[in-house]
């Protein structure tokens, strides 16, 4: 029965999605103050991925933007207020997160993203209650080189799944930071680049509240499950037609946590198409081993954007540099580096992306590994509504 009713609401999103892409409906309320649009997104790519020892081809969804249908209903209730709600579901057929070597096809599935009704004072701050985004949700990811649904500070959101080979003992070791005849492997991508999360507190059920603007800067404080507490300050402003974003974050995950963890990201687009990006996380801990040090990563992009040189939109390329040091409960000094190269092509016309982005994932330590390189190189398109 289960399974019966997933099938049924697949193919009823499926059906809507599709038949609001072909005639862009127009959705009616009940209530005609109210109104009401329907969104989302399909992000399909294609990724070739070699750890060294074997390489594959895999179909993903892009996690960097991954694909998602939402309804958004809001209504004046009064000159100053807006009160209004969103419901945003994602689904996902092998996540570019999770594939790996001997996992290359997982079963897609909807799952909640964001589900919350908000109360907008015009000049007394917006409180949004449900599930949603905490305050530092994607505090590590401002991007304004137009090329992050290729390659972000979250850069294990692409190929997260792929292990390392380790060539000094012919294997890929342990994924549980286990000790094997001397050997240390935290063989995943996704543990060595993504302890410290580039989302921050990500999303989850909270009460959060933002502040109003004022000359650019606003704050944002939410209290969620669990006793998580988080609170951010952003910036946006232009001058001389140069763009600048910002964003500073702490976040107690509340929990079993022993630590705060700290994020930070900025974004400059010169009027000329140059950009320059950074990004910062790292976990205070409150207990450490001896010789252990907090976990951090830095990261950093140079971009360019270009609206002439093709008719159909914007051109945009970048390339990108991030260092990950995973502080663990082990005497092991550990470091990955990730490089890469994004391009993304706008089509305007069509309301949709092309994209095309290499990115080398590297990990070392004082262990006696010798882990090879991962290298893939990904291409795909993005078409919203």
């Amino acid at each position: 029965m289960r399974n019966t009713v997933q099938t049924i609401t697949v193919l009823s999103a499926a059906l809507l999605l599709g038949a609001s892409a072909a005639s862009a409906l127009e959705l009616k309320s009940g209530n005609d103050k109210v109104k009401v649009n329907l969104y989302g997104e399909v992000n399909r790519a294609v990724m070739y991925a070699d750890d060294g020892h074997q390489d594959k081809f895999f179909h993903i969804d892009n996690t960097n933007s991954e694909t998602k249908i939402g309804l958004a209903g809001a209504v004046a209730a009064a000159d100053d207020l807006t009160v209004g709600s969103t419901i945003q579901l994602k689904w996902q057929s092998n996540p570019s997160e999770q594939v790996s070597m001997t996992e290359e096809t997982i079963a897609g599935a909807f799952a909640e993203d964001i589900i919350e009704l908000f109360f907008d004072f015009k000049n007394a701050g917006k409180l949004s209650v449900g599930q949603g985004s905490m305050a530092s949700d994607g505090a590590s990811e401002v991007d304004l080189s137009g090329t992050d649904i290729v390659g972000k500070s979250g850069v294990a959101k692409i190929g997260g799944g792929l292990e390392f080979y380790d060539a000094a003992s012919g294997g890929y070791g342990k994924n549980d930071g286990e000790v094997v005849s001397g050997v240390f492997s935290r063989r995943c991508c996704w543990d060595a680049f993504n302890r410290i999360t580039s989302d921050g507190l990500g999303k989850i059920n909270r009460v959060r509240y933002d502040t109003p603007t004022f000359a650019g800067f606003s704050i944002a404080a939410a209290a969620g499950a669990e006793d998580s507490t988080d609170v951010a300050l952003n910036y946006s402003g232009e001058f001389s037609g140069n763009q600048l974003n910002a964003v500073a974050a702490w976040g107690n995950p509340g929990g079993d946590s022993e630590y705060a963890q700290i994020n930070a990201s900025a974004s400059l687009l010169l009027n000329f198409g140059l950009n320059l990006t950074a990004g910062f996380g790292t976990h205070d801990m409150d207990e450490l081993p001896a010789k252990g040090d907090d976990p951090v990563f830095t990261y950093g992009k140079v971009g360019w954007k270009c609206d002439q040189l093709f008719s159909v939109g914007t051109t945009a390329v970048s390339v990108d540099y991030g260092i990950y040091k995973n502080g663990t409960a082990l005497d092991v000094d550990q470091k990955g580096t990730a490089t890469g190269v994004q391009f993304v092509q706008e089509l305007t016309a069509y309301s949709s992306q092309l994209y095309a982005g290499w990115r080398m994932f590297s990990l070392e330590d004082n262990t006696k590994a010798d882990y090879k390189d991962i290298s893939l190189v990904m291409t795909g398109a993005r078409i919203t509504f």
